[in-house]
């Protein structure tokens, strides 16, 4: 239905803007005027819709199923193996397709998913959604390593053969150092191979030894592969400082983009503490000014790992806001502003609120830091052929 919006903040400007299936006119306050059959929206936060780099859809919503008593990533995992072996088609389709729902409820609009290898179940369902779902991606990514187990490096490159738009690992979950290192080094081969990108759970840990990153930027150095990505990267919170501004060094000048995952890290690590207990966050405002590139992801929706999530990428936001001390004003924007900016970057293009863009949400609040203290629900503007 043609909207004009009037007097809406769009970044750090007050602006007039008509919606006509597409963002149709935009300009400064006072400087348009509505059309005769117009709705008018009078005030507010306009923005780009938000993308998700990073959730398990093959997982998600099976939390009831197997909660994780003892809070630990361990735990999650074998849960999950347990019911890993029941999954059929349609029940994994059925819940993926759910969530992205919840997600679509909350203004996000791109889907990069991690399947699980060890299920290829999990992974032709995940993939023959992504076919009818405009703005998915599928990770094949080995949950429980490549090295560990008879059959899992040849589940694992299957799965990315089949069509996976993305190469995963878990290197810090091998067996050894050296096996983590050497299922780096394979993935970027895999990809380089196929012409795919990178995204990798990386240190997943509390373990200051867990030192894949810098592998992982080693490789990404060689500049043949279009994008690549590391999650969690969580191991970097317990680095000694002088090694972690290495590391932030060679993620910014290597271009591997870091994802944070704030709900499912806060709760997942520092387990094994006593007090004080860790945060266990990556270095979020290092990274920043070392000039490198951060994704912020909900991770898990109510699955094995974390049993609560609804798809509102703002609730993860607000959770990085508070335990990566980052409750500056400008600091606060820039987490917001995140959602719809680094974290389009694995999807290869990051949408603008200007002419002709086909998706807009309008968020009722006066500007972002009122945007992530109450994180309401949008409205969502699509093109109908989008």
């Amino acid at each position: 239905m043609p909207t004009f919006f009037r007097a809406v903040r769009v970044l750090d400007a007050q602006m007039d803007v008509r919606w006509d299936d597409g963002i149709v006119a935009l300009g400064a306050e006072g400087s348009l005027s509505p059309r005769p059959g117009d709705v008018e929206v009078h005030g507010g936060l306009v923005t780009p819709p938000f993308a998700e780099p990073h959730v398990h859809l093959d997982a998600a919503l099976l939390g009831a199923r197997a909660p994780n008593v003892s809070g630990t990533l361990r735990e999650g995992i074998a849960n999950w193996a347990r019911l890993r072996g029941g999954l059929t088609h349609e029940d994994v389709t059925t819940r993926a397709r759910d969530t992205i729902e919840m997600y679509r409820s909350w203004g996000v609009l791109r889907w990069r998913t991690h399947v699980d290898t060890g299920s290829a179940v999990a992974v032709r369902a995940l993939l023959a959604l992504r076919d009818k779902t405009p703005g998915m991606q599928v990770v094949a990514f080995p949950q429980e390593g490549i090295f560990r187990a008879p059959g899992r490096r040849e589940a694992w490159e299957a799965a990315v053969r089949a069509g996976c738009d993305a190469v995963g690992a878990i290197p810090h979950f091998e067996r050894t150092t050296e096996e983590g290192w050497a299922s780096v080094r394979l993935a970027f081969a895999l990809a380089r191979e196929l012409g795919l990108r990178v995204d990798l759970h990386c240190d997943e840990t509390d373990d200051p030894g867990s030192r894949n990153l810098e592998v992982v930027c080693a490789e990404a150095t060689h500049g043949d592969v279009s994008h690549v990505l590391a999650g969690h990267c969580t191991a970097m919170h317990s680095y000694p400082d002088p090694y972690a501004a290495k590391v932030c060094e060679l993620v910014a000048t290597s271009g591997v983009q870091v994802v944070a995952n704030p709900l499912d890290n806060v709760v997942l690590q520092g387990r094994y503490d006593g007090y004080p207990k860790r945060r266990g966050i990556t270095r979020v405002d290092e990274l920043w000014a070392a000039g490198a590139a951060v994704g912020i992801g909900h991770d898990s929706v109510m699955d094995p790992w974390y049993r609560l999530g609804t798809g509102n990428l703002l609730d993860a936001a607000y959770m990085l806001v508070h335990v990566g001390h980052l409750t500056g004003e400008a600091e606060m924007k820039r987490v917001v502003r995140t959602l719809h900016t680094e974290n389009h970057l694995p999807f290869g293009s990051v949408p603008r609120i200007a002419v002709g863009a086909p998706s807009l949400l309008h968020w009722p609040v006066p500007d972002e830091v009122e945007l992530l203290r109450l994180r309401p629900r949008p409205t969502v503007y699509e093109r109908r052929d989008a």
